[in-house]
């Protein structure tokens, strides 16, 4: 498949697995670390099928451990990790933007006059974090809006996605989920109680645009 709109993929990856996927970044399921492609909706991801877009970014480890005191004043989550690649041959994209596009799953630590719960986000190149934390105020926060510059960029710094290959994927983006002790309990996000969405805006072209209204000579 060649020309047309762009299909990108998002993957994500295991922060557990040791072994860093670096060389298999656009091959679902060709690393240990290859957990699921995102997409939306609450679909549970068959690892059988690993080139299905099925399944969600989850944020795991977001449970407060009551009984042992003294409690945190922040939980923040397992750190999840994504990278994009383009799927078809013939586009390409650039000026990546990653934003929240909903975070009305958030809503319920503000009802209880606490913080409103945020996301963490650390873009780092093609360096694997094997179990890396993000404590609270350690990096920046994801923005509600999409973002004035990019702030995602091709695993060797570059600025656009221009192949299929593991030189073309993005640089691993590094995630996490900070929430304020006192949160109501209760499952949230796209399968639970409100939403929690990631947007990417991006600059896209193809060969039969670039054909078209290309250089003459």
């Amino acid at each position: 498949m060649s020309g047309g709109f762009p299909v990108i993929r998002v993957f994500s990856w295991d922060t557990a697995e040791i072994a860093s996927p670096v060389g298999t970044r656009t091959t679902p399921g060709g690393s240990f670390a290859f957990k699921n492609i995102v997409s939306s909706g609450c679909s549970t991801f068959d690892p059988n099928n690993p080139s299905t877009t099925s399944g969600v970014l989850m944020f795991e480890q977001t449970q407060f451990d009551l009984t042992d005191p003294p409690l945190p004043s922040h939980l923040e989550s397992k750190v999840a990790a994504i990278t994009i690649n383009v799927a078809n041959s013939g586009t390409a994209v650039s000026d990546m933007r990653l934003f929240v596009a909903d975070d009305s799953a958030f809503q319920g630590s503000a009802d209880e006059g606490l913080d409103r719960a945020f996301v963490q986000f650390a873009a780092s190149g093609n360096f694997w974090a094997y179990l890396g934390e993000m404590p609270s105020g350690a990096v920046e926060r994801l923005p509600l809006t999409v973002p004035a510059d990019p702030n995602v960029f091709r695993q060797d710094g570059g600025n656009a996605l221009v192949g299929q290959g593991d030189g073309n994927s993005s640089e691993f983006v590094y995630l996490n989920l900070v929430v304020p002790l006192g949160s109501p309990l209760g499952t949230y996000g796209v399968c639970g109680s409100g939403l929690l969405r990631l947007g990417l805006v991006f600059t896209y072209w193809c060969n039969d645009f670039i054909l078209e209204f290309g250089d003459i000579g």
